[in-house]
């Protein structure tokens, strides 16, 4: 047998090396073991907080939305429980989502493409619970129960819904949508500005009206929780309550909805009976500005807003040319006519123009000033109506006589005097959307790049035409202004604050935006004008109601637009009153505008809704409505 080391040669071994290796060798396991140590030992406690916090984390607690009520204490803004249908992205396998949205589509009504996009917005943690679809009936969450096992991630729950409701209690969101608005969800653009300030990836937040404009009062302000989850990042239990959440504010409206639906019935029946199809009716309490009612046509329904308004729905709202989700009262401004002659007639008064008591002539056309001859603006009769004083010539609204008012006064004085009564100028309500509107003046000239206004744009300005374009608030407002003696108060749409009952707890005070810096024998110069606009029978029978006073105002057409093919330019319909107890008082308590749009009839059907309204509110047995196309009595017909 051969010898396995035969040839092989052993080499002398290091006694060095070998210690060497077992000194490392040593120094590595004391290292080792003193980390240990360190780690369980002395920073123990540490380290076990951290294990403990990467498994637990505060979350917020959802504080309920404030309750709205109307002038009366009826709620108009409540919330409701509703199922919600909401999905666990990390549990809904990708090859399995289209099929398990579009069943959940199939059982609550809507579309897989819906539920589809909601999810792919979502950006967050794939654990968090994603609303897909609120508002789904009991039966669809039912059945979506029975047939979890086959829809993987998605979880059913009862969540608060909004609900909006009309003045019997009953869902009807059409009759104050404008003013209570709705809510829906923060968009990614929201939680830009608001994540910081407590909201939520599904989060809900006022959009429009009083919903938006009071979503901090109304919000309320969240709890907190701590939560425990598992390395998964799925919640297991809820550990402890930090701080509890605080409902939000409950708010009662300077609206009555009582009211509000008389405004509504009396304009529908204008506009139906003129063929308008857009309009506006606005009524006032003119000591304080609070707004008794505020009605714009077309409406919306806020309902299906809160309950997620579907694409069909919210794309019929977007096509429809007379914009129903416009607020027309406050976002969309129109030439004012007549009614602007208050503005005109106290600025002459005021720049020493002219006195109570002097007479101008009146003309069936007027000539401009340094314009060629035969260029002239014709009165609203044709005839011109003699000389006349400022009480008749606002009574009787001629033309000719504003014209030389505004072009004596001139541009910019007319405009302060506009701005002193509120117009080219935001109100101040608390609504979004507000629109200033524009007021002719060497400046405004100039932005158009001119160096002044022409004589005949000033002529026009002083009967509110032309360039001149205000909101129906502003109108109502500054009429409510001379009605109560001078005083321009901010429009309040909303009267306080109230307990869970819709009792009143705290009332806002009304607020002054500024006394009106005229004589006040000039503002009683025009309130005994606004009274003979009434008496003097150029609105017709409306003087014949039996009102507990002495309604006084002024009603107004505004032309517009282009020629028609009968080479008349269409026009607007305005009519503004108040009633004081007597003629030139100063104690009204109710003013009402009404404006309806291209009301191209022989009548003036906003002097026929005020009318309505009028008998509607005071419960005349009377009614006195005339048909605007022909005059007759619509009782007759």
């Amino acid at each position: 047998m051969a010898d396995l080391n035969d040839g092989r040669l052993d080499l002398r071994r290091s006694r060095g090396r070998f210690i060497a290796f077992g000194v490392v060798a040593a120094l590595l396991v004391l290292g080792l073991g003193g980390r240990l140590f360190q780690l369980q030992i002395v920073n123990g406690e540490v380290y076990t907080g951290r294990a403990v916090a990467d498994r637990t984390v505060e979350v917020a607690i959802p504080a309920p939305r404030g309750l709205v009520f109307d002038r009366s204490g009826s709620p108009v803004a409540v919330n409701t429980p509703s199922w919600t249908v909401r999905v666990r992205p990390a549990d809904l396998p990708d090859a399995d989502r289209r099929r398990v949205l579009a069943r959940v589509a199939e059982l609550t009504g809507t579309s897989g493409a819906r539920l589809r996009a909601r999810l792919e917005a979502f950006v967050g943690s794939p654990f968090d619970l994603v609303p897909i679809e609120r508002g789904v009936t009991r039966e669809a969450a039912l059945l979506i129960g029975e047939e979890s096992d086959d829809l993987p991630g998605i979880v059913v729950a009862v969540e608060p819904t909004r609900r909006y409701l009309d003045e019997t209690g009953a869902a009807g969101g059409a009759l104050l949508s404008h003013i209570v608005g709705y809510i829906g969800p923060v968009t990614r653009d929201d939680l830009l500005t608001l994540e910081d300030e407590g909201y939520l990836r599904d989060d809900l937040i006022g959009k429009a009206g009083v919903e938006a404009s009071f979503e901090e009062e109304l919000r309320g302000t969240y709890g907190s929780e701590l939560v425990q989850r598992d390395a998964s990042g799925r919640l297991v239990r809820v550990i402890e309550t930090i701080e509890e959440p605080q409902s939000g504010t409950n708010l009662m409206l300077t609206v009555d909805a009582e009211v509000q639906r008389l405004a509504e019935q009396s304009l529908i029946w204008g506009m139906d009976v003129a063929g308008v199809s857009q309009g506006v009716t606005a009524v006032m309490n003119p000591q304080t500005g609070e707004i008794l009612a505020m009605v714009s046509l077309p409406a919306y329904d806020n309902n299906k807003f809160a309950a997620g308004i579907t694409t069909e729905d919210f794309n019929i709202y977007l096509a429809d040319q007379n914009q129903p989700l416009r607020n027309h009262a406050i976002s969309d401004i129109y030439p004012p006519g007549s009614t602007y002659k208050l503005v005109t007639g106290i600025a002459a008064l005021e720049e020493g123009v002219t006195t109570a008591g002097r007479e101008w002539p009146t003309y069936g056309c007027y000539q401009i000033p340094g314009a060629p001859e035969g260029e002239c603006l014709f009165d609203w009769n044709r005839q011109g109506f003699g000389p006349l004083a400022m009480v008749d010539a606002f009574a009787k609204s001629s033309d000719t006589f504003f014209y030389q008012m505004a072009i004596q006064t001139g541009i910019d004085p007319l405009a302060a005097w506009a701005r002193e009564l509120g117009y080219g100028e935001l109100s101040g309500i608390r609504l979004p959307g507000e629109e200033p509107g524009i007021i002719a003046s060497t400046e405004w000239a100039r932005q158009q790049g001119r160096a002044g206004v022409f004589t005949g744009e000033l002529a026009q300005a002083g009967i509110g035409q032309n360039v001149i374009a205000v909101t129906p608030l502003q109108v109502l407002n500054s009429y409510a202004a001379v009605a109560n003696g001078g005083n321009l108060m901010r429009p309040m749409i909303v009267r306080g604050e109230t307990d869970a009952d819709g009792n009143l707890v705290r009332e806002y005070a009304p607020e002054l935006l500024h006394r009106i810096d005229a004589d006040p024998a000039t503002l009683q110069t025009m309130r005994i004008g606004a009274r003979e606009v009434i008496t003097s029978g150029h609105a017709y029978n409306i003087r014949d109601l039996d009102l507990p006073g002495a309604l006084s105002g002024k009603t107004g057409t505004a032309e517009f637009g282009e020629l028609t093919e009968a080479g008349t330019l269409p026009f607007h319909s305005w009519f503004v009153a108040y009633l004081p107890s007597a003629a030139g008082a100063t104690d009204a308590d109710l003013a009402i505008v009404s404006f309806n749009y291209s009301a191209v009839v022989p009548g003036n059907v906003s002097a026929e809704v005020v009318k309505y309204f009028l008998q509607l509110y005071y419960d005349l047995d009377q009614d006195l409505r005339l048909d605007p196309n022909d005059f007759s009595l619509v009782t007759a017909n």
